[in-house]
């Protein structure tokens, strides 16, 4: 029951999602890379498959958890006789998936244009598309930017509220560590990038793991806030 009521409340963000993607994807990759030669082609996927889930994955973070989580409903869900972590985890999980099968299928239509109408004599796989491009880092940018939004609107329990923290931190980080690399030349590592000397395999481990905490942060709170 409570798996039906999220996937209510975030439909309409993921038909629309998807609708974009059918919709400018192609475009993206006919006009971003004209020609669809074998650099410009792929990289107009990876970019327009960024755009799209990264803008995706801030909404549907605010959108969830404010559904679930604002004033009006709060009550209700805490009167129910389930621990409230229940419903933060099931929450974010509907959400979560929502998001990567979004990036399915706007990958998937990419794919599907590079391969149509690619005047390339070698055709490009979808592995091969999904490792070159980087798409895996990716969406493990889009699952931070998903999972941060969460948990703050979860905790602000507001969408507007937790829908501006995010876009203000990540906005005043990406600013840190800009401003780091080119006054003091610091590295500070901006997901997904590595970590200092780590390989890019535990980095994207790390980057997920700090995606969660996240949420485990959120958790935290929710088990002990007042009704």
């Amino acid at each position: 029951m409570y798996l039906w009521k999220c996937w209510r409340d975030t439909r309409m963000v993921l038909f629309v999602s998807i609708g974009v993607a059918v919709i400018v994807m192609p475009t993206s990759v006919l006009v971003l890379g004209a020609g669809l030669l074998t650099d410009s082609g792929p990289m107009s996927v990876s970019s327009t498959l960024f755009l799209i889930t990264s803008l995706m994955a801030i909404g549907l973070g605010a959108l969830a958890a404010s559904e679930q989580f604002g004033d009006k409903t709060i009550q209700f869900l805490y009167t129910k006789p389930r621990r409230r972590a229940y419903f933060v985890w099931v929450n974010w999980a509907v959400g979560c998936v929502e998001l990567l099968f979004v990036a399915l299928v706007d990958l998937l239509v990419g794919w599907f244009v590079l391969v149509r109408y690619g005047g390339n004599p070698v055709r490009i796989g979808l592995w091969e598309l999904v490792s070159k491009q980087s798409i895996i880092g990716t969406l493990i940018y889009c699952l931070l930017l998903y999972c941060l939004t969460y948990s703050l609107t979860a905790i602000l329990r507001k969408g507007i509220y937790g829908l501006g923290a995010s876009i203000i931190t990540i906005s005043f980080l990406q600013a840190a560590a800009i401003v780091l690399r080119s006054r003091w030349q610091i590295h500070a590592p901006i997901p997904p990038e590595p970590i200092a000397l780590l390989s890019p395999f535990v980095s994207k481990i790390l980057w997920t793991t700090l995606a969660l905490l996240f949420i485990l942060g959120t958790q935290y709170v929710v088990e002990r806030a007042e009704i």
